[in-house]
Formats: C-alpha cells, structure tokens, sequence
C-alpha cells in the first residue's frame, strides 16, 4: 500500500510542476484533463503493482521448486549410487561362493548392516542369507521356527535389541545378524555356505 501512495503523490507533483504548466489552458478543459490523468495515473500503477506482487509470488514458488526438484534428485542419485555399490559388492561375494547375488534391495539392507564390519563380514553374511533363506526375508523353517533372512530362532530374536520388531523385516533381521555376529562371531550359524 505504502507504494502506491509513493506512486500517487509522485505522480501528483509531477503533474503539477511539470505537466500542468505546459498544457494550455482552454476554458472549462483543465478540470477535466487533470481528473483523467488522476485517475489513469492511479489504476496503471495500482495495476503495475499487483503484476510485481504477483510476479515476486509466481517467482518465489519457482524457486522453491527448483530447489526442492534438486534435493530430489541428488538425494535420488545417491540413493542409486548406494544402491549400485551394494549390489557390486554383494555380486562379488557371490561370485566368490559360486551363489547368485541377492536382489538389490537385500544386497544393500546386508550391506549396511554388514559393512562397519569389514569385508570379511559382509561376504560371511552374504552365505549365510544365502544359505539360510536364499535371500527370501518372509522365509520360515516349519521345524525349527527360524525366521527371517537370517533365520532367527524365537528365543534368539527375543535376545536382540530389535525384539520388538517383526523378524520378517529384512533392516532388522541383518541389524540383528550383524550385531550377533559382532558379539559372538560367526558360529551362531549353522549354514554357512
């Protein structure tokens, strides 16, 4: 608003020191000219300060865009990236033990668990998740009650700090296998190969 008001008292003394003093003057048309110029002076600047505030607006959200579309995007590609590095490396352990290489999703949840490890580490997890469900995080054993990717007994997933979590879920069943093998090393596993 304070605009506009610049805008009108601008253009009001403009008119006056300016214009008015070189337009002749004929009877009765002075009234009439200075009250047109008024208001047109008024509407187009009215009108020129709407499309800015528009303008600022439809800018500011494009920009917001741009910015949330680039977060998007680089967030994205490191995902694939991370993504890309755990299945190479899942696909060289498998390589190793002349398995196939889990599916990516698993190949990256064992190679996050797996990692702060060591290599040793990640490739023993990956014969065991092998070995023991062939990759396949709903697996169950119908003699034992193993379940999971790493095939948890219930007494031994009900030791681990993701008890409250479903042994079906692959993130926590390889964060459980890790921490195991962590503490206990590798021999809580029978199948190994």
């Amino acid at each position: 608003m304070v605009p506009l008001l610049r805008a009108v008292v601008v253009w009001s003394i403009v008119l006056a020191t300016v214009i008015l003093p070189h337009i002749e003057q004929a009877p009765g048309a002075a009234g009439a000219a200075v009250t047109q110029l008024s208001s047109y002076d008024r509407s187009s600047a009215l009108s020129i300060s709407k499309a800015k505030h528009n303008q600022a607006i439809q800018d500011a959200q494009v920009n917001q865009w741009t910015s949330e579309l680039s977060q998007g995007v680089a967030q994205y590609q490191a995902q694939q990236e991370a993504m890309a590095e755990a299945q190479a490396a899942a696909a060289e352990q498998a390589a190793l033990n002349n398995h196939p290489p889990p599916p990516p999703y698993i190949a990256k949840i064992i190679y996050d668990a797996f990692s702060p490890l060591g290599a040793r580490a990640v490739q023993w997890a990956m014969n065991v998740a092998y070995c023991e469900s062939r990759y396949h995080p709903n697996s169950v054993n119908t003699s034992s009650g193993a379940s999971g990717l790493f095939q948890f007994l219930p007494s031994t997933w009900s030791g681990t700090p993701w008890a409250s979590k479903s042994p079906f879920d692959p993130v926590a069943n390889a964060q459980a296998a890790a921490w195991l093998y962590s503490r206990y090393g590798p021999g809580r596993w029978v199948c190994q190969g």
